[in-house]
């Protein structure tokens, strides 16, 4: 005898043993009893949820002569014949019936009465793969249909249906299973058929099958075939491809803290054993998506995540250990990879250098922009203050103001002029021959810091100029003019840069960076045209 699949052998028989839809049966059942059937159904969900089933069993109680609380008695005449093959329930299939002649043929059959049952039910499943044509054949006999007849549209993909379809039926959505529905019916079925399957192979196919029933079950079958009866967390790992937890963890901790060595060779574990590349990398970004929300929400997300308490203390201590934005930095560069890899021609390099430049998230574009935002906010904590005509603070009546030029000592209380000692000449000559190669390098260094300024509120100003103006190099910067050097060979970006409506908005990023510096361009000049370029323009080109 030929094998049967798990998910058709145990199969619902009855409303009570659909699991996880409880919203739909509990309707169902009333109008059963209340004798309230409508004319036509449409059943919508995502695949392996139960739709087919309870048009299955609708259409048996729908039929029953001895309902119990609106459940199918499973013992009656009319309860077996549906269970057998019959005329009466026809479950036709959209996907190969899709022409209007089928419909033809499904609204002719409709107009004969039952040969056995009470009703005839024809259950359409796919039904959003019929043509226009069939749709409208359709219409006039689904709103008003034969007393003995009843339709049970389902599919996937309602979005697909006409309005006028959708409106002459009643409607019900199936909820996808959480992972405690399917390991509940899985532990059931196992019991059945006496095997076992560890804890942690159950939740992994669990969240493999994705809310469908009937992929959990296929899996779980599958793992049977393999090892037999005792199934164990390994086995369920080499039979689905997917990535153990404890590497998972490992893994992120590796690319979090940026240990790009770790990465290259986890990738090179998964590939050397035969894994998919393409569930290496959606195990590892649900991962990362799972640290991101505990890390936003602050823990106990047990539900959005569908995990165990055990697991979900593991993701809140680590979680703790990294920014947010860190780890939204590195889902969005999984996602990314993610939707690549079908079309890459080396997927192995295309995951490598996804996992590097997690690592190392400096060399990235927008962590550059970010760094730029940095470096001018250290810029103007320490570019001098702007001077400024002194404030004069209104006296009181009970202590004086203090002199203008007195000066406090940080370690003593202020003293008259007549007996501060003067520095001797000596030293004052020391200290300014000290002070003048640092002044020099400060010059070139605060030119730097308001170029790299500059540069971040450009940034946010136009990004493509940003490109552009990065190729420059601050030469000089004084309290009213900086000068910025192109070298030879990037004309191009100068060219850019020194056109009126580009300069224009340069020098507001100037602005905002410092009040009443102007900007001036150059080019480096080669050198026959130094002595030129100083005579015509005093080695300055200054662009207002």
């Amino acid at each position: 005898m030929a094998h049967l699949a798990l998910y058709r052998r145990y199969r619902p028989q009855t409303f009570s043993q659909v699991i996880g839809q409880e919203h739909i049966t509990t309707i169902l059942l009333h109008q059963l009893e209340q004798g309230q059937l409508s004319h036509a159904y449409l059943f919508c969900g995502s695949r392996g949820t139960g739709k087919t089933t309870t048009a299955k069993i609708l259409s048996r109680a729908a039929n029953c002569t001895n309902l119990k609380d609106g459940e199918p008695c499973g013992v009656c005449p009319n309860c077996e014949a549906a269970l057998s093959d019959n005329s009466d329930i026809l479950e036709i299939d959209a996907a190969s019936n899709t022409s209007v002649d089928n419909v033809r043929d499904l609204i002719e059959q409709s107009q004969f009465m039952p040969l056995i049952l009470k009703y005839r039910v024809f259950i359409i499943d796919e039904v959003h793969m019929l043509s226009n044509n069939a749709f409208n054949a359709l219409l006039k006999t689904l709103e008003e249909p034969p007393a003995h007849v009843i339709f049970i549209l389902a599919t996937t993909e309602p979005h697909k249906l006409p309005a006028t379809i959708i409106s002459r039926c009643q409607r019900f959505d199936f909820h996808r299973l959480n992972s405690a529905h399917i390991i509940h019916c899985l532990q059931d079925v196992l019991g059945r058929v006496g095997a076992s399957i560890e804890v942690e192979g159950l939740q992994l196919i669990a969240k493999a099958a994705e809310g469908g029933m009937r992929d959990a079950l296929s899996l779980a079958d599958q793992c049977l075939s393999f090892c037999g009866n005792k199934v164990t967390a390994s086995d369920v790992y080499a039979v689905i491809g997917g990535v153990e937890q404890d590497v998972l963890f490992s893994l992120a901790d590796a690319l979090l803290s940026g240990d790009s060595r770790a990465c290259i060779g986890a990738i090179d574990k998964t590939v050397s054993s035969g894994r998919d590349l393409t569930v290496f990398t959606n195990d590892l970004s649900a991962h990362i998506r799972a640290l991101l929300i505990t890390k936003s929400c602050g823990g106990g997300c047990e539900e959005v995540l569908d995990c165990t308490t055990d697991r979900m203390a593991r993701y809140e201590r680590q979680a703790k250990k990294y920014d947010e934005q860190l780890l939204l930095y590195a889902l969005e560069r999984l996602i990314t990879a993610q939707g690549q890899l079908r079309y890459f021609p080396s997927p192995r390099t295309l995951v490598e250098a996804t996992l590097v430049r997690i690592c190392h998230p400096q060399s990235d574009e927008g962590f550059e922009a970010l760094a730029s935002r940095l470096a001018a906010l250290e810029a103007q904590r320490a570019a001098p203050p702007l001077v400024q005509a002194p404030v004069a603070m209104p006296k009181t009546e009970t202590e004086p103001a203090p002199e203008p030029e007195a000066k406090l000592d940080k370690e003593s209380e202020p003293q008259p002029e007549a007996e501060r000692p003067e520095p001797a000449k000596a030293e004052i000559a020391e200290a300014q021959a000290e002070a003048e190669p640092t002044e020099a390098q400060a010059a070139l260094s605060d030119a730097d810091e308001v170029w790299a300024a500059v540069l971040g509120r450009l940034q946010l100003i136009n990004p493509m100029l940003h490109y552009s103006a990065r190729s420059g190099r601050a030469v000089t910067v004084d309290s009213e003019r900086l000068l910025v050097e192109f070298p030879m060979g990037n004309e191009t970006a100068y060219d850019v840069l020194k056109a009126a409506k580009n300069f224009k908005q340069v020098q507001q990023a100037v602005w905002q960076v410092q009040e009443n510096l102007t900007l001036s361009l150059r080019l480096e000049p080669s050198d026959g045209d130094v002595s030129e370029l100083q005579e015509l323009f005093g080695g300055k080109l200054i662009i207002e």
